[in-house]
């Protein structure tokens, strides 16, 4: 009973800090990207699936105000609800309540998992999902004559995961090495594995029918991106083994090898792992890609180490914050994150463009901040920076015949406007943005 209390009290805590720091946190860049999305609904986009998209108008139609909270409300939720799954995995295999206890201290302190799952992102949809599929997955194996049921809900919950980011089609990975190293595939039933496969592919229509709408222009792209170098650089591969070993923390990434076939975690969690040292050779590989395997890693951390060990975790984290608070108070992570603006970061451009109107941004980050911020259209201006969603937006073709533009003092201007009359009227230094004025000839 006292377990129980404790439980409860820390998820409580949990859900509160959660909610607060939602409040808190300025808007960062791809939140107000994924904005929007939001607000020019689609059944997918060139960079991610839609779910992201779908979940922060669920927020927003509370308001015709931007609000932080409104924003990341469904995103509070559905990381909350991932914790509340496994506490599920956990009590149907029988997993002491100490354990479970630990699970969620140790869950709220990773920088992914935890507190940063506020923001939102593709990343809290995904591993949601993950977390739901991977108990329909023990459902069906807990049971030989398991009932039909798991299996369309398994089905069901990929394809809604294929929807919020297409890095769950390593779960289907995970769980065929799963199978061949348990050699239990005489449990599956021919039916159920036909139910899910069904299910899991009617689930996923919404990005199989936009990529066959667009030449399958978002899996090229995803591809590319992941497999798309053509010389290797063995810094790549260095930066992966170094950025998983700090976030997951290096006691509960180096227990991940040991015993490794005793645990159905991980075998999900190294596998995940494993898959993106091979991309790794190929591209650069970003932290969070293996986030679905912090769940499994964590879980099983959270069974298989000592007391010990698990407060050398959290002492850990702590240390790892106090450096992360320390890099922000003297500005030194805001210029190692260059591209990762945040919505308080632009009060100067807010000002000083307040009467200069058509404005276009520089960038989808900054165009999508400004938008929020303003919560007016501003968008980037076609062909300034790489291709995204502003690409496609009519509003990102300037019409009027005197405009002004943001740059960014390093991007080069398109042809397309050489016949405009320019003039730098504003330097922003700080964020090495340029303001010009237009006027067409």
């Amino acid at each position: 009973m006292k377990s129980n209390k404790k439980i409860i009290v820390l998820f409580s805590i949990i859900f509160g800090l959660k909610l607060i720091l939602a409040i808190l946190f300025p808007v960062v860049a791809d939140e107000a990207y994924y904005y929007i999305w939001s607000k020019n609904l689609q059944l997918s986009y060139f960079d991610h699936p839609a779910m992201v998209s779908w979940l922060i108008s669920i927020g927003q139609s509370f308001s015709s105000e931007n609000y932080s909270l409104l924003l990341r409300l469904p995103f509070v939720l559905l990381s909350t609800g991932t914790l509340v799954i496994w506490l599920f995995i956990g009590r149907m295999q029988k997993v002491a309540k100490e354990h479970l206890f630990w699970f969620l201290v140790l869950c709220i302190l990773n920088p992914l998992i935890g507190l940063g799952s506020v923001i939102a992102t593709p990343d809290v949809p995904l591993v949601f999902f993950w977390s739901l599929s991977y108990l329909f997955f023990l459902k069906i194996f807990s049971d030989s004559n398991s009932s039909k049921i798991w299996y369309t809900l398994l089905g069901i919950s990929l394809g809604l995961g294929f929807c919020s980011k297409y890095h769950i089609v390593l779960f289907v990975l995970s769980g065929l090495i799963f199978i061949l190293i348990r050699k239990n595939w005489h449990q599956l039933r021919l039916t159920g594995v036909i139910l899910t496969v069904f299910f899991g592919a009617l689930f996923s229509l919404p990005v199989i029918i936009w990529n066959y709408q667009n030449d399958w222009a978002s899996f090229l792209f995803q591809i590319k991106h992941g497999f798309g170098k053509k010389n290797y650089d063995w810094i790549w591969t260095v930066n992966y083994f170094l950025g998983q070993f700090l976030l997951l923390s290096p006691i509960i990434f180096l227990s991940l090898f040991k015993n490794i076939k005793k645990s159905s975690d991980k075998i999900f969690g190294l596998t995940h792992l494993a898959f993106f040292v091979t991309s790794s050779f190929k591209a650069i590989v970003e932290a969070n890609w293996p986030i679905s395997s912090y769940t499994h890693a964590t879980f099983q951390a959270s069974q298989d180490l000592s007391k010990k060990e698990k407060i050398g975790t959290v002492i850990y984290w702590l240390v790892l914050y106090a450096l992360i608070i320390s890099l922000i108070y003297f500005g030194i992570l805001d210029k190692t994150l260059k591209n990762q603006y945040r919505s308080s970061q632009l009060d100067e451009i807010v000002e000083i463009t307040a009467d200069k109107r058509p404005l276009f941004g520089p960038s989808y980050q900054i165009a999508s901040l400004l938008s929020w911020r303003l919560n007016e259209d501003i968008p980037k201006l076609k062909g300034l920076a790489r291709f995204d969603f502003f690409e496609g937006l009519a509003s990102s073709t300037p019409t009027a015949k005197v405009f002004y533009v943001l740059k960014h003092d390093d991007s080069v201007w398109p042809d397309t406007y050489q016949k405009y009359q320019k003039k730098l009227i504003h330097d922003f230094s700080e964020l090495n943005i340029e303001l010009y004025y237009f006027e067409h000839e």
